[in-house]
């Protein structure tokens, strides 16, 4: 069995529909770079297609958790903000919603176990300790991911703490392993508690998968 090929794409769309143009994407959805578009959440401030060259950023909570209201993909080709529209949860004050599609990744091949979704503080995927990521305790991790691949996430969906490879803080994004090529997909937010510092971080996402 070969490596398969994973290619990383966002719902650039208002449209909860799924990709059926694999690794290229469709109308609605476009594959990311991973060596020059990133994530970002920001600030109501933030339009669809602002220039990336200025950002609206989030306020600390007084008092409880609030869901960072707006997801974008850093456009590097573009020099833009595309928003990921149906990304995020309507709960804590979240724009987003009981959506299935917004993020996705097409694997292209098969595999011998179920694709895993992680998140780590670098490509390196050996540490979990910025403060975004629980500051070494996954169960505080602010971002929180839920699996969508074959069904909607619910209303006001929690979403699952995401750090390092512990199975309780990481999704895996299908029933079993890929016996053909296919799209899995999952939602995310990033729910930020009052006692958080000030921070800027850039944690990242990787897709952990076993072939033979």
């Amino acid at each position: 069995m070969s490596a398969p090929q994973i290619t990383f794409l966002w719902n650039s769309s208002q449209n909860n529909l799924p990709n059926d143009g694999g690794a290229n994407g469709n109308s609605n959805w476009k594959p990311f770079d991973p060596l020059n578009d990133s994530l970002a959440f920001l600030g109501s401030g933030t339009n669809d297609q602002d220039s990336n060259a200025t950002k609206d950023t989030f306020v600390i909570p007084e008092s409880g958790n609030k869901e960072i209201p707006r997801q974008f993909v850093n456009d590097y080709n573009e020099s833009k903000w595309d928003r990921v529209w149906l990304a995020g949860s309507d709960a804590d004050e979240g724009e987003g919603g009981n959506y299935r599609y917004a993020y996705g990744a097409y694997i292209d091949g098969t595999t011998s176990s179920v694709p895993v979704l992680q998140s780590w503080d670098s490509t390196a995927h050996n540490s979990f300790s910025s403060e975004v990521l629980g500051s070494g305790t996954p169960a505080n991790s602010m971002i929180r991911g839920v699996v969508t691949t074959n069904s909607a996430p619910g209303a006001s969906w929690a979403g699952t703490p995401l750090a390092g490879d512990g199975g309780g803080n990481t999704l895996e994004l299908d029933t079993g392993p890929v016996v053909d090529s296919k799209m899995v997909y999952w939602n995310m937010r990033l729910l930020v508690p009052n006692t958080a510092n000030p921070f800027t971080s850039s944690p990242i996402l990787s897709i952990y998968i076993t072939y033979s």
